[in-house]
């Protein structure tokens, strides 16, 4: 499960890294990213040409034919999301990348921030939008992680942001080839402090690493 995440990365690096066309959104980067939350996605879409875009979208799912009182979805199972009539039309035909610097797990009262352990401090989780809300899918822990959760986000690499991105790619044989060809993800994690709990607290010092005792 991925129930808080982080952004801090500014917009002009990720408009160099991900190689956007457009900026849209207003979100304030931010250390403690809850669900109901606006979040950044990219998205490609055909104009005269296909266009990479960042925006904004509500950080839980909500399918365009819900009825009232349809509770969010802030994650999809990768395992399951071409099966599911919450996510199967989604997955086919409005996939995003959700950037973060990391994310938060927690190990009973224990929270855990999780980032890249090789020195590139912005990921892409594996997004799905549907009018403008949004899930972010999980997959099986490997077991250097599974101690603290069980899930994780399916992190896509640079090399298959493309794929991902694609509009063309809507087939679910494909998406299930896609998912099944990102690999596991080798992750730091570091104990932090339970301040991260309350939304309420969103600063920095959120993702220090508690000295051991």
């Amino acid at each position: 499960m991925c129930g808080r995440f982080v952004l801090f990365g500014n917009d002009d690096d990720m408009q160099d890294l991900f190689e956007l066309d457009q900026l849209l959104g207003l979100t304030v980067p931010s250390y403690n990213i809850a669900p109901t939350q606006p979040i950044r996605v990219i998205m490609e879409h055909y104009a005269d040409r296909l266009v990479r875009v960042m925006t904004d979208a509500t950080w839980g799912l909500v399918p365009s034919w819900a009825k009232p009182g349809f509770r969010p979805m802030i994650n999809a199972r990768a395992e399951t999301v071409t099966e599911k009539p919450s996510f199967r039309g989604p997955v086919r035909h409005h996939r995003c990348l959700v950037p973060a610097n990391g994310y938060y797990e927690w190990q009973g009262k224990q929270p855990w921030f999780l980032s890249a352990d090789e020195g590139d401090p912005l990921m892409a989780f594996a997004g799905i939008c549907d009018s403008w809300t949004c899930a972010i899918l999980t997959r099986s822990a490997p077991d250097a992680l599974g101690t603290i959760h069980d899930r994780t986000p399916l992190i896509v690499p640079k090399e298959l942001w493309g794929a991902w991105l694609d509009p063309h790619l809507d087939r679910p044989d494909e998406v299930r080839s896609l998912i099944g060809a990102v690999p596991e993800p080798h992750l730091l994690p570091r104990r932090v402090g339970r301040e991260v709990g309350s939304v309420k607290n969103n600063d920095p010092s959120l993702i220090s690493p508690l000295e051991r005792a």
